[in-house]
Formats: C-alpha cells, structure tokens, sequence
C-alpha cells in the first residue's frame, strides 16, 4: 500500500490487487455492501491517518478510482462551507465507476475522450485480456443472461466484446458488469477497437462466454 500526502487535507492511497485480496476485498464488493464499503474506507483511513490530523470528527469524503491493477483512493477532509460535498461513499464509487476503463493514459477513467474516441456505449463495452487463461476466468466470473459476447484475438492478445441485449438487467446492471470485466483486463474505445478488428481474427462469434466455460469446464 502506497500512502501520499497530497496536501494537509487530503490524502492518496494507492492499493494494488493482491493487497486487496489479502483483505479480502473485491470492487463487486465494495459496489454491494455499503456497510462494508464504509468499514474498510475508515480501517484504511486509521491505518494512514499516523499523525491523526484526521481524527478530530470533521466530514470525511472517499474518493474511488479503480484500475485492473487495483484502486487509488483520496481521502479528504470536508471545509465547513461545502455543504454539498456528499459523504456517501456508495454513491461515490458508483458515480466514478460509469465509463470505468477508457484504456489510455490519462484519459482512462472518462467516459468520453475526443470526438470519436469514446467508449463504445452505456450498454456495450471491450476488453483487451492479455491471456486466454483471463478470459476464461472472466467468463466464469460472468454468467449473466442477455449479456451477448464475441471473442478476438490478434498479436496474441485477446478482445472482449460484451453487449447487454436489452434493459431488462434482472443479474447484473452494465456498469456492475464492466467493473468485473475490468479486473482481468483493460477497456478500449471505439477507435482504438475499430483499428483491432480490421486486422483481428474472430474467435468465437456468439456468446463467447458461454462457448468458453464449455471448452475450460
């Protein structure tokens, strides 16, 4: 665990996925248990907080940006005068969650880039997985009704297309479904995947997913 500190009222965290493990802590967890969120929000916080200038009960924010690596956290302290600052860090993480995983550098964590490089769609998003082996693992992890999949590869690295047919999200919700689809690899924009698929070989055309879990069973 990396540790920060950015100014006097704020703090990094910077967790990669194996500490996360060793707590016990997954992003699908954070993103349904709120009493667990807050928990382990305020255990990291006492574990950081050395000089305890953090401890005097004044309002707190967490801010969540999650990666395939893990995720970087900042810890705040809310002025007085910011009354519209929300503390709910359940709200928090599910807002900076939508549009997870644009795939650049500095832009991978907006939901949209520059004219056409922009994440596929609410509803649509692709994945570039570094090993079969991860897809596989990913398509174990997804078993959801209505969720259409396609599978390419080119220069040995792999290509995720994942597509919700309808609104109807009776498992899963989309932006639950990229958070878990963003722990074994990297989302793409619609640039960066029309570039790969002029060239990519075609897999598995039709529900990958479930063509996968049949082959690896």
């Amino acid at each position: 665990m990396e540790v920060h500190r950015i100014s006097e009222n704020t703090i990094r965290v910077t967790m990669d996925a194996d500490e996360l493990k060793e707590r016990g802590i997954t992003m699908l967890d954070l993103l349904g248990n709120k009493s667990q969120i807050q928990h382990f929000f305020y255990q990291i916080l006492s574990e950081v907080d050395t000089d305890h200038t953090f401890a005097k009960g004044d309002p707190v924010t967490f801010q969540v940006m999650p990666s395939s690596s893990g995720l970087e956290l900042l810890i705040s302290k809310v002025p007085d005068s910011d009354e519209d600052v929300s503390d709910n860090p359940n709200d928090q993480l599910r807002d900076l969650l939508k549009g997870l995983g644009a795939g650049s550098d500095n832009d991978d964590r907006k939901t949209e880039i520059n004219g056409q490089d922009k994440l596929i769609s609410d509803n649509r998003r692709v994945f570039k997985i570094d090993s079969i082996d991860l897809v596989a693992a990913l398509a174990d992890a997804l078993k959801v009704d209505g969720l259409a999949s396609s599978l390419y590869t080119y220069h040995h690295e792999y290509y995720l297309d994942l597509a919700y047919l309808d609104d109807n999200y009776v498992e899963l919700k989309p932006e639950d479904t990229w958070v878990i689809a963003n722990e074994y690899g990297n989302g793409m924009t619609e640039k960066q995947f029309q570039k790969i698929k002029k060239n990519a070989k075609c897999l598995i055309r039709q529900d990958a997913l479930g063509n996968l879990r049949q082959y690896f069973d």
